[in-house]
């Protein structure tokens, strides 16, 4: 018996890392069914799985009993695929909206197979009400052998939940004194890095009255990815405009590239998190960590639409206070950041740490009070928990209609 699941690699890790996640899921809490994973864009998945063999684009990877297919491989696909009766399409997850192969289309519509083909509709992770309502909502293909189905991730006890796995099932010790993970799309960042050094160094900046300074001094880590290299920019532009001897380089420490689980053991030796896209979003969520959620840019700044919707999940865990500051530090990463330009500027100048910066940063506000944040964080975390893991409402969903 066979489960099939499609990823297209759409931003570097997000997509794969998700599908990857929920391959070995599946796999571990049902080993009745064999996974198979068909994905684009190999080079993209040996960053986050060192197994996974680059140039084997001309024949399937095996890797812990997962069997893994190149999209692109019209031939060997179509073989392996349509043996049996298409045994394999017996139910398909189609992940995140990528379609299906063509090789893949003329097995299920032209080729007539016999078999009822169930295709389950993986949507991204969004806190906003459509998870809800979409939640195992039907819908017509070409074919009435081919069924097709939404199944919907999300925060509620209405929507699959999130994917769970072992070492994910209790939330992890926070490390007041660990590093602070960096992990973004572009942008100019020279007001989030101030925003945390005023923080950890000697104060340049002014924080609010009432707001406490840690007294050690931590790290940066910086991932690899697209946001790697204009973070590494601001580094350099900041501790240059300094002209401060207490201001250096060795707070940053650039991260390899690596696997799966690695960095999920990073990220839980963190102090803080500043995360992009969706899968690393969603370990962020259960790791009760205090995190800022940098999403993907969208047309007409819809990514805001998204990050409102996951503060508004998150608004009862945390007092009125502690909620405005956590959400003005988001809605300023994903939105138009006032100190980005000169003009926006109070002075009209380059960003510098000497002095007092006349308007508040809702970053310094942010790691200035993570001590205080940690429990509401992770009082959402612990929430999640009780959704269930969305693998296995996946399995209990489909032996419950018993489609294989």
């Amino acid at each position: 018996m066979y489960i099939t699941i499609l990823c297209k690699v759409v931003d570097n890790f997000g997509d794969i890392g998700v599908a990857w996640r929920l391959c070995r899921r599946l796999a571990k809490i049902q080993s009745k069914y064999k996974i198979c994973l068909v994905v684009d864009d190999l080079e993209a998945f040996a960053k986050i799985e060192s197994s996974v063999i680059t140039g084997a684009a001309k024949q399937s990877i095996n890797i812990d009993d997962i069997e893994i297919f190149p999209w692109n491989n019209n031939e060997l696909c179509h073989e392996v695929f349509s043996q049996n009766d298409g045994e394999r399409l017996a139910l398909i997850l189609e992940l995140f909206q990528c379609g299906r192969p063509d090789w893949m289309e003329r097995i299920l519509f032209e080729e007539k197979l016999q078999r009822t083909v169930q295709i389950i509709m993986i949507d991204y992770l969004t806190a906003e009400k459509y998870a809800e309502d979409f939640h195992c909502l039907q819908s017509l293909t070409r074919s009435a052998k081919v069924q097709k189905v939404n199944f919907m991730p999300g925060f509620t006890e209405k929507t699959g939940g999130l994917v769970i796995d072992d070492q994910w099932q209790e939330l992890p010790v926070w490390h007041k004194d660990g590093p602070v993970l960096i992990f973004t799309y572009e942008g100019d960042w020279r007001s989030l890095l101030e925003g945390w050094l005023s923080t950890t160094v000697v104060p340049v900046v002014e924080c609010p009255k009432g707001v406490s300074k840690p007294p050690l001094e931590q790290k940066l880590l910086v991932a690899q990815g697209r946001g790697k290299e204009s973070f590494m920019t601001a580094v350099r532009k900041v501790v240059e405009c300094s002209r401060s001897e207490c201001i250096e380089t060795n707070f940053v420490e650039e991260l390899p590239y690596l696997n799966q689980s690695e960095w999920d053991r990073i990220m839980k030796s963190c102090s803080a998190l500043v995360i992009r896209g969706e899968e690393s979003m969603s370990r962020a969520c259960l790791s009760g960590i205090p995190f800022i959620w940098h999403a993907y840019p969208q047309s007409d700044e819809y990514q805001l639409v998204k990050v409102k919707a996951l503060l508004e999940r998150m608004r009862p865990h945390f007092d009125e206070e502690d909620f405005d500051i956590i959400s003005k530090a988001w809605l300023e990463i994903n939105g138009e950041t006032w100190i980005a330009t000169p003009s926006a500027r109070n002075d009209g100048t380059d960003s510098s740490l000497r002095g007092v910066q006349r308007r508040s940063n809702p970053y310094n506000q942010f790691f200035s009070s993570i001590p205080r944040l940690v429990s509401g964080f992770r009082s959402f975390a612990a929430s999640l928990r009780k959704n269930g893991d969305l693998a296995y409402n996946l399995m209990t969903y489909i032996e419950k209609l018993d489609i294989i």
